[in-house]
């Protein structure tokens, strides 16, 4: 089933300035070398806030991305958190549905949501077809920098469902990049090897319910997908020591946070218990028991104080 697939994608946009801008350079993965400046010239010069779509050209046809620059982001090195829509959405509909957009704006940080493409508007979670997804991340993470003053030790990525699994694999294979992802109830089962060339912050956030996309994964296939599993693999890659007893955050969320990871990364999960497969806190709010947090709150809160370290 698709998250939201049965939702009215609303389409207004509130605030800001609307515009346009293309991009016409070949496919980029290589993300190991430094990020534009460019970009913080030209907002250098912006005092207000600024809404625009980007348009990229890529071998599987011009990709969109919707980009909200806030006004406290003018004219500083701002963090940058690319926002991936569930199966069936839109980045449009990830700016309203999500709540990261007023996050953004109180916060400081420049906000994208991003298009996937084909007539389903599904993430390609698979690393040997096309579309390259991952290809489209780093490169519209590029191209960002050249319209908007980002700092390179702080770029992070959120998705829900099966953006959520592209955050994942943006997380293993943009590491290089990306400094930490929130997953929100996303799916594993069909990621490619992870192998990260340095350790990256991860908050996982799922419900225990979750009939989409099982808590425990898929019983029969061996429960691959399981939450817990995937979050074992990333205590590895990020040489944490242990997990501390977990705390209640909210009604029916649970948060488990691990000790002793690698310098300056933090892995953390928060279980909603009995919670379906849904964004907590979303507008409209998915079907299932109502929200007791803000899902974009909670992602804002664990990335804020991460910045990327050297890989080693």
């Amino acid at each position: 089933m698709l998250l939201v697939a049965t939702l009215v994608i609303g389409l207004a946009v509130a605030g800001g300035r609307s515009g346009a801008d293309s991009e016409r350079a070949p496919p980029i993965r290589d993300a190991s070398g430094p990020l534009s400046t460019a970009g913080c010239a030209r907002d250098d010069e912006e005092r207000h806030t600024r809404e625009f779509t980007l348009r990229l050209a890529r071998p599987e046809g011009v990709r969109t991305a919707l980009v909200r620059v806030p006004a406290r982001a003018a004219g500083r090195r701002s963090p940058l958190v690319v926002a991936l829509h569930g199966g069936g959405a839109s980045g449009r509909f990830m700016k309203g549905y999500s709540g990261l957009a007023p996050v953004s704006d109180r916060a400081g940080f420049i906000a994208v949501f991003p298009d996937a493409t084909g007539a389903q508007r599904f993430w390609n979670l698979n690393a040997t077809t096309a579309p390259d997804d991952v290809g489209f991340a780093a490169a519209l993470i590029e191209r960002v920098a050249t319209v908007a003053c980002v700092d390179p030790a702080r770029v992070f990525a959120v998705g829900v469902s099966n953006g959520g699994g592209l955050a994942a694999r943006v997380g293993c294979e943009l590491s290089e990049r990306v400094a930490g992802i929130v997953v929100v109830a996303g799916g594993f089962r069909s990621l490619p090897p992870c192998d990260p060339v340095r350790p990256v912050s991860v908050l996982e956030i799922h419900g225990s319910n979750d009939a989409s996309v099982p808590y425990g994964g898929d019983p029969e296939d061996g429960h691959a997908g399981d939450v817990r599993a995937w979050l074992a693999g990333w205590a590895g890659r990020d040489r944490c020591a242990g997990v501390k007893p977990p705390r209640t955050v909210a009604p029916r969320a649970v948060r488990s946070d691990w000790r002793g990871c690698a310098p300056g990364v933090a892995l953390a999960h928060i279980e909603v218990l009995g919670g379906g497969h849904q964004w907590p806190g979303a507008t409209p709010p998915d079907p299932g028991p109502p929200s007791t947090f803000s899902a974009a709150q909670q992602a804002w809160a664990f990335l804020a104080p991460l910045r990327a370290r050297r890989a080693g």
